[in-house]
């Protein structure tokens, strides 16, 4: 293990009754974004008691930026062979303070994020954990579209924003991470989907803050969106995440296909195809993607999110059946999750712990 540490100087923390809290950050391979988030982090209303920054060994340059940093003491940088959610759990565990915020590489933090999190947890309903807010920062036609195609209008307001928090934009008590056992570093992808689910089972406390808000832009291609979701269907099969919504999706899409591979020869396979899909579009996509058409006024933006939902789900799908496939292929993978949380799957748990 590669650590570098600085304590010459460290952070300045504390802002009249807000706690102090640690800010833990993992990074690869983000020479383009690394800079602007920490100067980010730096730039606080109610400065960090710390940064501590683990590097998964990028080879792009990355810790050539970071090294100044860490040089004059304004963060701590690690440097380990690691996967994500390895990496929050070392930083976490090197953390000096019972409350620590976690965020990306590749995002950038408002300047009162750390604020409103030290304001929740000094509120007298403290809760244990601290579900941040996000933005996007789009820089594209495209970009905007993939956030039609993958995020609903009032997410802020939904179940998701509360008890789903990404781990952009988190933070929590130290023992609730104990308790919970960290991060699942067996996992590479939903392993903060995981770690929540682990949270709420252990009867912790969540609370939604708005104003803690970090921003970062989406995907910028088609392949990109392509990679992310299926990712996030591979680990979501892994853990027995979603199990209905898939299988659900898998049913109408086997619908749209089969009546074309066993009639092709007729017109029946087809006309019954694009009944189903009709039905498809009109219950799942339709009413997501015309907010786009709404919003922009123009009809080649809703079709281009409906074409863009369809790739997710079909990304998603392939994901979820892969991540399913390493769950029979690896039975190593449903052990650790029992051994980790107590049962093998997600879709064990009663509907109250999700």
């Amino acid at each position: 293990m590669d650590i570098h540490l600085s304590a010459e100087r460290p952070v300045a923390a504390g802002s009249p009754g807000l706690p102090r809290l640690s800010v833990v950050v993992t990074v690869r391979n983000e020479v383009r974004n690394i800079g602007a988030l920490v100067d980010s982090l730096l730039g606080q209303t109610l400065a960090p008691a710390e940064i501590l920054i683990v590097d998964g060994q990028s080879t792009d340059g990355t810790l050539e930026v970071l090294r100044p940093y860490a040089e004059d003491g304004r963060i701590r940088l690690i440097s380990e062979d690691c996967n994500i959610a390895a990496g929050r759990n070392l930083g976490i565990r090197m953390a000096t303070h019972e409350l620590v915020a976690v965020t990306d590489a590749g995002c950038r933090v408002d300047s009162i994020w750390l604020e409103a999190i030290g304001r929740c947890f000094a509120s007298a309903d403290a809760p244990d954990v601290v579900s941040g807010n996000f933005r996007f920062d789009v820089q594209s036609p495209f970009e905007q579209e993939v956030i039609y195609a993958t995020y609903v209008g009032d997410r802020e307001d939904s179940y998701v924003a509360r008890f789903y928090p990404s781990s952009r934009s988190i933070a929590f008590r130290k023992a609730a991470w104990e308790a919970a056992g960290g991060y699942p570093e067996w996992l590479y992808a939903a392993e903060d989907t995981l770690f929540n689910i682990r949270l709420r089972q252990l009867g912790y406390r969540f609370a939604f803050c708005r104003d803690a808000i970090v921003r970062w832009r989406p995907r910028e291609t088609w392949g990109q969106v392509w990679r992310q979701r299926f990712n996030y269907g591979r680990g979501n099969g892994r853990v027995g995440f979603g199990v209905r919504g898939y299988n659900t999706n898998i049913r109408y899409h086997l619908a749209m296909l089969l009546p074309l591979l066993l009639t092709p020869w007729t017109l029946l396979g087809p006309m019954l195809s694009l009944g189903v899909t009709v039905v498809h579009v009109r219950r799942h996509l339709w009413a997501q993607a015309a907010r786009g058409w709404h919003e922009t006024g123009r009809f080649a933006t809703l079709l281009r999110v409906l074409a863009l939902m369809e790739w997710v789900r079909l990304a998603g799908i392939a994901g979820f059946l892969r991540g399913r496939l390493d769950r029979w292929t690896n039975p190593g993978i449903a052990a650790r999750q029992r051994e980790w949380m107590g049962v093998a799957s997600v879709e064990e748990l009663p509907p109250d712990g999700l």
